[in-house]
């Protein structure tokens, strides 16, 4: 919510008619905002559930099928033959990096389910947030939709614990630069190069995820990582690759 007003304060500073518009889109606007919320909820969640690194390995790839599948049936995005065995690819890749973590469990635990949860919940919203940009500014629309997701949550925040202490809102101002930056570079992607282009680049987090967590070691910090370090980077870099063909031009 934080992160959604400044947003909107920057766009009213420059074109206040445009920003006040986006509002009118309220058809796409309030699904991609519910849906946002409802997968940040899960996905905090999941992560106190089961750790961030099985709730990334989770939610990533299916994040990318929810939003390669979409975006092809309602927003009739079609990739040719080379893009759409880069997108194959790249999946094939986050799949390994799934395996990576070790044995699959048969049962599903409720942090696991609300990992898939969250991957549907973002993947759907992101379909809707799609469909604004090709009226409005990224800038806007970020703006917007993390403001009135931010709203939802905080309204279900209020209603089950109102009171938050001084020191925690020093923390939630400094952290909504994170949300902030990386909603905006999303959406930006989205309008420019599209939904399912932009869910695949996006998924390469998952590389870097495994890189950061390696950099840390060398300090000595406890990290969880991937029990099979080699497949997770094997997974990595057909990604990397799978990138590479969606980016490349013809049939």
């Amino acid at each position: 919510m934080i992160a959604g007003a400044v947003l909107i304060a920057v766009s009213a500073a420059t074109n206040k008619k445009e920003t006040i518009s986006i509002f009118r889109a309220w058809k796409y606007l309030v699904p991609a905002s519910i849906l946002i919320a409802i997968g940040v909820y899960f996905w905090y969640d999941s992560v106190t559930n089961v750790g961030a690194s099985k709730e990334g390995l989770l939610a990533g790839p299916l994040e990318v099928v929810v939003i390669l599948i979409l975006a092809r049936v309602l927003l009739r995005e079609r990739l040719g033959r080379i893009q759409t065995a880069g997108a194959a690819t790249a999946l094939l890749g986050f799949f390994a990096a799934v395996l990576s973590a070790g044995s699959v469990e048969l049962l599903l635990t409720w942090g696991d389910v609300e990992a898939v949860l969250s991957a549907v919940s973002f993947g759907t919203g992101i379909i809707f947030v799609t469909r604004l940009t090709r009226k409005h500014s990224a800038l806007q629309v970020t703006g917007a939709s993390l403001f009135i997701s931010g709203l939802v949550l905080a309204a279900i925040l209020w209603t089950s614990a109102p009171t938050i202490a001084a020191s925690d809102w020093t923390i939630l101002l400094a952290f909504s630069i994170l949300p902030l930056a990386a909603a905006l570079t999303y959406v930006y992607g989205l309008a420019r190069i599209g939904a399912s282009m932009t869910s695949v680049i996006g998924s390469f987090s998952i590389l870097l995820t495994i890189l950061f967590q390696v950099g840390l070691l060398i300090f000595d910090i406890d990290v969880i990582l991937p029990s099979n370090i080699p497949l997770a980077v094997l997974g990595g870099s057909l990604g990397i690759l799978g990138i590479y063909l969606v980016h490349r031009k013809g049939n």
